[in-house]
């Protein structure tokens, strides 16, 4: 690393959790989109391919479409080049969005985790008007297209144990601490809550207003013992960071 500067480091380690979670994968996954209150308008299968050059600098990126009525669309997106991502990697995890929170233009994020040979993730976007519009939940398997899983968290009970990390816009990660389990609907009493298939569900704001502080959080209950939340802090104007809080029943 001799010509690495310092300031590079941290935005190579993200670079390198992308290769080593997602990329060199094709990620065969169901999107299921819903309405704001939760209401299934369609599902279509889409494989995710991600490929990196024999040299290592970049990352080729396609989606392979294929929609309920039997038509096909491939895109192509990137190349994304070393070490230059839109997202923050941190550990299984990934989160990209917007990060300026500005009236009359629209607000969108994705957060995902990847477990094994699974990997789901949620992409929620705003309209012009800054009003909740679209939900997309994407369940992904390396090998081929798995079915739904009907658990969620809406009934979870035991004793939960957890660590959280904490990665910034500058990829500057924060070592793990001990956090406690809280339940969505004990977050905030003004969000929309939504309880998914495939282990999934969301609290977010019904509405992004600027010049308030907000989060948005995603859950995903990988199995009956293990779960996953991924936490996007905005402040009055812009996106501060992204938390991997990761949980584990012990009673």
């Amino acid at each position: 690393m001799d010509n690495i500067s310092t300031d590079t480091i941290p935005q190579l380690q993200n670079w390198n959790n992308f290769c080593q979670y997602h990329a060199n994968s094709d990620w065969h996954g169901i999107w299921t989109r819903y309405t704001p209150n939760g209401q299934v308008i369609e599902s279509f299968q889409c494989v995710r391919s991600f490929h990196i050059s024999e040299d290592k600098s970049e990352i080729n990126h396609q989606n392979h479409y294929i929609y309920a009525d039997g038509t096909k669309e491939t895109k192509t997106f990137g190349p994304y080049k070393k070490p230059i991502t839109r997202a923050l990697f941190l550990d299984n995890s990934f989160s990209w969005g917007s990060t300026k929170v500005e009236s009359g233009s629209n607000f969108g994020f994705e957060t995902g985790f990847r477990y094994k040979d699974r990997r789901v993730s949620v992409a929620i976007t705003y309209g012009d008007r800054a009003n909740l519009e679209n939900i997309i939940v994407i369940s992904e398997h390396l090998s081929t297209f798995a079915s739904a899983i009907s658990h969620t968290t809406k009934e979870l009970s035991g004793s939960w144990e957890g660590t959280a990390k904490t990665i910034t816009p500058d990829w500057i990660v924060s070592s793990p601490v001990a956090t406690s389990f809280n339940k969505l609907e004990n977050l905030s009493d003004d969000y929309q809550i939504l309880h998914l298939l495939n282990g999934i569900s969301i609290a977010c704001p019904h509405q992004i207003e600027t010049g308030k502080e907000f989060v948005t959080t995603i859950d995903w209950l990988v199995n009956p013992d293990l779960l996953q939340r991924g936490i996007r802090k905005y402040d009055a104007s812009s996106f501060t960071s992204f938390t991997l809080e990761i949980f584990n029943i012990t009673a």
